[in-house]
């Protein structure tokens, strides 16, 4: 099983031009081994993903529904996204580029294959993340959010978690990458680069 894991990883890494070190290789084989702690994650990960850069959530008015709704655009829905990643630990650079990446920031936005909303949620996926309506731009970024945050901890790579965000777990477990998906995470990665340089 060992084996089988540090070949998935290289497989993926290569795939995206990139290295792996020893260590993101034991830390994947020691969630094989079912540790899932979060005290396995690297310093430089934690810094990678801003896990401590947002702190208090301040109060906000509630919007109605109707009006997000109509906006468009990832900064449309800052505060939420800036809201959610705090709670749940996320780098929301990395959830903007999600949302731009899955949806151009459209919240009624739906692909041919059924996934819905800002984050493009499945059907299956929401419905294990209890939402009742994907297309309602809180419940969609915070069960999005929440989701990808999941992954991270999961596989403790920022890019295996893209990599079943886009094209499930079960083709991370299988060492399936799809073209999409070897589009899809690098293009991601470059978006999060982008507004993480326009903070500087």
């Amino acid at each position: 099983m060992h084996y089988a894991m540090r070949t998935v990883h290289y497989l993926l890494f290569l795939s995206l031009g990139m290295s792996l070190s020893n260590a993101q290789v034991a830390s994947a084989e020691t969630y094989e081994a079912g540790i899932l702690s979060r005290s396995y994650i690297s310093d430089i990960q934690r810094q990678i993903i801003g896990r401590s850069a947002y702190g208090n959530v301040q109060e906000k008015p509630p919007v109605k529904r109707e009006e997000m709704l109509q906006k468009t655009g990832v900064r449309a829905f800052i505060d939420l996204i800036e809201e959610y990643s705090a709670l749940h630990a996320v780098d929301p650079n990395l959830i903007m580029a999600v949302v731009q990446v899955e949806s151009g920031g459209n919240p009624n936005a739906l692909s041919p294959k059924g996934a819905a909303g800002l984050m493009q949620l499945m059907p299956a996926t929401a419905a294990g993340l209890g939402v009742e309506d994907r297309f309602d731009p809180e419940e969609n970024i915070a069960s999005g959010t929440r989701y990808l945050g999941e992954l991270i901890d999961r596989f403790k790579s920022v890019e295996v978690a893209l990599w079943a965000y886009n094209a499930g777990p079960t083709a991370v477990r299988q060492g399936r990458m799809p073209l999409e998906t070897q589009e899809y995470v690098p293009k991601v990665l470059r978006v999060r680069r982008a507004y993480a340089a326009e903070e500087r």
